[in-house]
């Protein structure tokens, strides 16, 4: 499996629209609150960054795999 199957499969545009509201929020809460802190994790705006791609891939990812799964189920009852 190449690296181009394993992005197409695995990164739409649902998740790059997460990702980047992701940053945008974590960019904001390092701004108000962060950058005071004395936790190494909000401290650094390119951790918190890093930090808001993850949480807007993974949630991105929840809902919209969620979504695909209940019309799955939905297609295959009406087929019964």
């Amino acid at each position: 499996m190449s690296m181009n199957d394993f992005l197409k499969k695995n990164l739409n545009k649902y998740h790059i629209i997460g990702m980047v509201i992701g940053v945008g929020f974590s960019m904001i809460y390092w701004a108000k609150v962060g950058q005071f802190s004395d936790n190494f994790l909000k401290k650094s705006p390119v951790l918190m960054a890093v930090w808001g791609i993850l949480i807007g891939y993974i949630l991105c990812d929840l809902v919209f795999n969620s979504q695909r799964r209940k019309e799955e189920e939905d297609s295959q009852q009406k087929e019964e």
